[in-house]
């Protein structure tokens, strides 16, 4: 939970310097520590309090209703806060195949291989600025319809939750957890430079929720997805579809780090091969073709 800085929603029209403001406040931002509230979801409300961080977990027992659920906070006490559409997502506990994906430089245009552009990037825009890849959303849908559970897993502070949840929506990409960093000095923090550790525990930790379900693992070549995601499928190869890398490097395909993983430089390149191997329909494969040629009438300034 974070204070309520007034910062308003993000538009279009802004200025640079606006912008510069507003994601300053938000990497800035004060967490509410030791505060009581109350979450409401499925009709019951339940009473928790805030760690030193701001951070507080509600454990629910099952069985629950499959389906997405909405989650009301409410803080006591009076002080302003900011609030996030919750959303609470059930699924099948059976078998079946889940996505779990990296987002800078994987479906983010960030360019975190260069950390000076990154960082300008990051200050100088808000939501409607991000820009996605040609034809990911549209595969990302695909792979919501046939019912595969989304999870993001992020090296970016949870300061940019507010901005990452609206880039996704104003891109078009299915709802999904975003789970991302907590930066500070308490204990339970998550460590700046310790990526490739953060990583492996969050992965973990959501395998461990969904134990009935193999992952496709979605990343990029710019850091250490392709040697993370090595890691966990070497600890349990039955657990892991496929590895799927961005492409965001010169490196050769063929380099040892994306052995055994399918390494693309587009989306409807990598869903053309993913039709190839069966795991697309012509149907879900010219979704993603049309939504690269719309995008670029749209770059080009035509209409659809």
């Amino acid at each position: 939970m974070f204070e309520d800085e007034g910062k308003g929603e993000p538009s279009p029209a802004e200025s640079k310097w606006k912008k510069l403001k507003r994601s300053l406040s938000e990497l800035e931002s004060d967490e509410l520590a030791n505060a009581a509230l109350k979450l409401e979801v499925l009709g019951k409300k339940h009473a928790l309090r805030s760690d030193k961080e701001g951070l507080f977990l509600l454990e629910l027992k099952g069985p629950l209703p499959v389906g997405e659920h909405e989650v009301k906070a409410e803080l006591e006490g009076g002080r302003p806060f900011s609030v996030e559409k919750g959303l609470l997502k059930v699924v099948p506990a059976k078998a079946g195949v889940a996505i779990l994906s990296d987002i800078d430089d994987t479906v983010l245009e960030t360019g975190v291989t260069n950390k000076a552009r990154m960082l300008k990037k990051v200050l100088f825009s808000n939501a409607h600025d991000l820009r996605t890849f040609p034809g990911a959303a549209a595969l990302y849908q695909a792979w919501a319809r046939r019912g595969y559970p989304l999870v993001f897993v992020s090296g970016s502070p949870v300061n940019l939750y507010s901005r990452l949840r609206a880039f996704f929506a104003l891109r078009g990409f299915p709802p999904a957890p975003l789970l991302l960093k907590n930066l500070g000095a308490g204990k339970g923090s998550d460590s700046l430079f310790d990526q490739k550790g953060y990583k492996l525990r969050r992965i973990l930790e959501v395998q461990a929720l969904l134990p009935g379900y193999r992952f496709i693992l979605v990343g990029d070549s710019g850091e250490k997805d392709p040697e993370i995601y090595s890691i966990i499928r070497d600890r349990d190869r039955k657990r892991v579809v496929e590895i799927l890398i961005r492409r965001v490097t010169k490196e050769d395909p063929g380099l040892a780090r994306f052995h055994g993983e399918l390494v693309f430089d587009s989306y409807p390149a990598l869903a053309r091969e993913l039709r190839k191997r069966g795991a697309l329909s012509a149907k879900e494969l010219a979704a993603v073709e049309a939504a690269e040629r719309a995008e670029a009438d749209a770059a080009r300034g035509k209409k659809p």
